[in-house]
């Protein structure tokens, strides 16, 4: 009896263990499988047999811009869901772009986070960028779009110069590796605005914003592929890590030494009842906007560089290459660089008259956007959208760039038309949209306002005055034999770094008294 009783005790203490250990699996499946899911199929999933996502994510970056242009030609109103190097992406087709700029739960700081590993050293900028008092805005909303004006002038001053300097004064035909001459002129023209005069030329600062921002998309992508715990400790011993750190380093020595002099000067000041000298570059209006809370200068700086250089030169590398291939239009551009400026000197109602040069600018921009895929941004919170999709926390969310090739929209579209939208401004409801710094549905290669680059109307500018001396004083042709190339992986579409151009100086230069 005592033996059945014991066989029973034991039977029971096993089924409540089973139990223990059972309900809790139950439970834990039960609520996975009720959990908010996302209900677009996936176009490049995991396969059965794989553990990771690492071939679908190098299939991803390899194909991504194929794919999307593919999808939507075949499917323009439906979503498509990719495995990405940041996770899953939801890609909204252009018809939803509005819904997508206007939705305050898809957080564009929350995907720079997530995707650009802000929490580990060597990517100060953009954490900086990322903080809550967000700073960088406000400084190109307060002060750089507001003093352009004001800027026009010096900034056609240093252009001038670092033209020279740069494409130099050969006057023979030669062969000009011409990504490089714009990477460096951009770096050279955009320091001289942010930097002042003590730093704005120093070659340290120059090889140093250039470095860190190719390092930047580079270093972040990498670790986008390694599972998120592992990350830190990529980052911690990998080179690309080793590359950031060494960079903010050297960036710091250089940048914190003026801004604790102008402290100081400005202490100084305060003290003997005098007004500090004026310093009207980026590093004041940090200071400034910040008022006396605390900010990483150096993080703030590393960001306006990572913004501004490498698709300001792309916008700039492209536009010259496909003047290049379309040679008839040079002289009319000429012809009216040399009526506005000559008739109105380096002002900012000048620079915004050259409109034919805008009109170029943005045709380029519309059939290569740097991106395939634009406004990325991340679900804060599970959303159902207005035609059923949903987007669980934490997907990446984008649009795609495909409507600036619809046929719907745009004649003709695959042909590159530096006349497109010179037309559209000579009818007065498209005059506004028609502007290289506009934004819209129907164009977007700056993103759509509210999440549209702050900087597109100082980027517009800097990239007019640059044409403006490049084509007066030089010829150019394509070389023989090389076409247009471009870089591209995950969403990316960049001209190719290896670009080249056939080159020589004019016998002409940009007068003011014409």
């Amino acid at each position: 009896m005592a033996s059945i009783l014991t066989l029973i005790s034991s039977q029971s203490k096993s089924s409540i263990i089973i139990v223990l250990v059972l309900v809790p699996i139950s439970l834990f499946v039960f609520l996975y499988s009720q959990r908010f899911k996302s209900n677009v199929p996936v176009y490049n999933p995991k396969r059965f047999w794989e553990f990771t996502t690492m071939r679908a994510k190098q299939d991803f970056d390899a194909n991504a811009t194929t794919w999307l242009r593919k999808w939507f030609s075949q499917y323009p109103n439906t979503p498509i869901r990719l495995i990405a190097d940041s996770g899953y992406c939801t890609v909204l087709p252009p018809a939803m772009g509005n819904e997508l700029r206007k939705t305050k739960e898809i957080d564009m700081y929350a995907f720079i986070k997530s995707s650009y590993h802000v929490h580990l050293p060597g990517f100060d900028g953009l954490r900086e960028e990322c903080s809550e008092s967000h700073l960088i805005p406000k400084v190109i909303l307060i002060h750089l779009s507001k003093n352009i004006a004001k800027m026009t002038e010096p900034m056609a001053a240093e252009s001038g110069a670092a033209v020279s300097d740069i494409f130099g004064e050969e006057t023979e035909w030669h062969v000009a590796p011409l990504y490089q001459q714009c990477l460096d002129f951009v770096s050279r023209t955009a320091s001289h605005t942010f930097l002042g005069e003590k730093l704005y030329r120093n070659k340290e600062w120059q090889a140093v914003t250039k470095e860190h921002a190719i390092t930047v998309a580079v270093a972040a992508r990498e670790l986008r592929y390694w599972p998120a715990p592992l990350r830190p400790l990529i980052h911690r011993f990998g080179h690309k890590g080793r590359q950031l750190r060494s960079q903010v380093q050297r960036t710091r020595a250089l940048i914190e030494p003026v801004l604790e002099e102008r402290r100081a000067e400005q202490a100084m000041c305060a003290a003997q009842g005098i007004d500090p000298p004026e310093y009207n570059d980026t590093l004041q209006w940090f200071e400034d906007v910040a008022a006396g809370k605390p900010y990483d200068p150096v993080g703030a700086q590393l960001a306006m560089a990572f913004a501004s250089i490498y698709a300001t030169t792309d916008l700039l590398v492209g536009v010259i290459a496909d003047l290049c291939r379309h040679p008839e239009i040079i002289e009319p551009l000429r012809d009216e660089i040399r009526a506005v400026i000559g008739k109105q000197g380096w002002t900012q109602a000048a620079i915004v008259n050259l409109k034919l040069l805008d009109s170029c600018l943005k045709e380029t921009q519309r059939m290569k956007p740097v991106e395939s895929a634009t406004m990325r941004s991340e679900a804060t919170r599970d959303i159902t959208l207005s035609d059923g999709t949903r987007l669980p926390k934490g997907e990446v969310v984008a649009v795609s760039a495909t409507r600036m090739m619809d046929p719907n929209v745009y004649e003709d579209p695959e042909k590159w038309d530096g006349y497109r939208y010179l037309r559209w401004r000579n009818q007065p409801e498209m005059e506004a949209i028609a502007q290289l710094a506009s934004t819209s549905a129907d164009s977007y290669g700056f993103g759509w306002f509210p999440r549209a680059c702050p900087g597109r109307f100082f980027a517009a500018h800097g990239l007019k005055i640059a044409l403006a001396y490049i084509l007066i004083r030089y010829d150019i042709n394509p070389v023989e034999g090389e076409g247009l190339k471009f870089f591209c992986h995950s969403f990316v579409n960049r001209v190719h770094p290896a670009t080249r151009i056939m080159l020589r100086r004019r016998d002409e230069d940009l007068s003011t008294e014409l």
